[in-house]
């Protein structure tokens, strides 16, 4: 299992601090990215993302900063990927 680290400054909240585990799936297209929006307790938040086998983790990784420039207030401090 792979994870990406998260750090984004917040206006509101300052420094905020996350993980986004990743998942490689078989039984999903093979170039899908699929992500999990977690519902409790803060609604809206992906907790993980499901991608398929031909998905690169540079790809998953432009995916996690597409999604938090377009949904996030918030500037994208850092982005570590740990094994």
């Amino acid at each position: 299992m792979t994870s990406f680290s998260v750090e984004v400054l917040c206006p509101k909240h300052g420094l905020e601090r996350f993980k986004v585990k990743i998942f490689k799936r078989m039984n999903i297209a093979s170039d899908e990215i699929a992500p999990k929006v977690r519902m409790k307790p803060r609604a809206g938040e992906i907790s993980c993302l499901y991608i398929g086998r031909n998905v690169s983790y540079d790809e998953a990784k432009n995916y996690l900063v597409s999604y938090f420039r377009d949904n996030i207030q918030g500037e994208i401090v850092r982005i570590k990927m740990s094994f």
